[in-house]
C-alpha cells in the first residue's frame, strides 16, 4: 500500500506546514473502523511532512498501552518531555507515575510520542486541554494525532484540533457511519477537514 503520491498532494495543500507567523498545526486522523489503516496513513503523513518541516513534526499515538507507532518508526532516539508544564490532555489514576515523552525517530525531524508509566496502562481518559496544544503549536510545525479505531474517547479532544480527517475504506465507509461520526465531531466543536479513503485501489482524499 503506497500512499506517497496521494498524501503528498495533501501535504502540498497544507503548505507551508507551519501557518504564517510560525504557528504550528494540530491535525487528528480518526478511523471509521478498526482496520481502515489509520495508523499507516498517519505515519506516512507525518513522515512526508517532516521532510518539509523546519521545527519538526510530532506523531501522537493515542494507543497509550502499545506505543506501536514508536516501534514502527524506530523512534529509539533521545526522549524529550512532551508535557510542557501545561495541564495534560490525558489522565490516569496514578498521575505522578506517568508521563508523555517524544522520541526522535529514524526519520529526521520526526518525533513520536511514548507514554511511560510505572503502573500498567489502563483507565486512561482524555480531556480538552487547549493550553497544552497551544504549547505544541509554538514548539513544532505539525502534530498528527493517530486515534485508535476502536475508541471514541478522542472526541473529547476534537475541539482543540485545527482539523480532523476521517479515514474509511469501502467496507467501513458507509455514508451513514461517516455522517454520524462527522456530526459527533462537530457537536463537540471540531472541524472535519476531509475524508481519506483507503484500500480502494489507491487512497484518495475528499475535502
Amino acid at each position: 500500500m503506497n500512499l506517497t503520491a496521494e498524501l503528498t498532494t495533501l501535504i502540498e495543500q497544507l503548505e507551508p506546514i507551519a501557518r504564517p507567523g510560525g504557528t504550528g498545526r494540530v491535525l487528528m486522523l480518526m478511523g471509521s473502523g478498526k482496520t481502515v489503516g489509520t495508523s499507516t496513513i498517519a505515519r506516512e503523513l507525518a513522515r512526508l511532512a517532516a521532510t518539509r518541516s523546519a521545527r519538526g513534526v510530532w506523531l501522537y499515538d493515542l494507543a497509550f498501552g502499545t506505543n506501536e507507532q514508536r516501534r514502527a518508526t524506530r523512534a529509539d532516539g533521545p526522549a524529550f518531555d512532551a508535557g510542557f508544564g501545561a495541564p495534560a490532555f490525558w489522565a490516569t489514576g496514578h498521575p505522578d507515575e506517568a508521563r508523555l515523552v517524544a522520541r526522535q525517530s529514524a526519520v529526521p525531524r520526526l518525533f513520536v510520542s511514548e507514554f511511560q508509566s510505572r503502573q500498567p496502562v489502563r483507565g486512561v481518559s482524555l480531556r480538552p486541554a487547549p493550553d497544552y496544544w497551544r504549547h505544541v503549536r509554538t514548539a513544532v510545525d505539525l502534530a498528527i494525532i493517530d486515534v485508535p479505531g476502536d475508541t471514541t474517547a478522542a472526541l473529547a479532544l476534537v475541539g482543540d484540533m485545527d482539523g480532523v480527517f476521517l479515514v474509511a475504506d469501502e467496507q467501513s465507509g458507509a455514508a451513514d457511519r461517516l455522517v454520524a461520526r462527522r456530526k459527533a465531531i462537530e457537536t463537540r466543536g471540531g472541524l472535519v477537514s476531509g475524508i481519506l479513503y483507503n484500500r480502494i485501489g489507491r487512497a484518495r482524499s475528499v475535502a
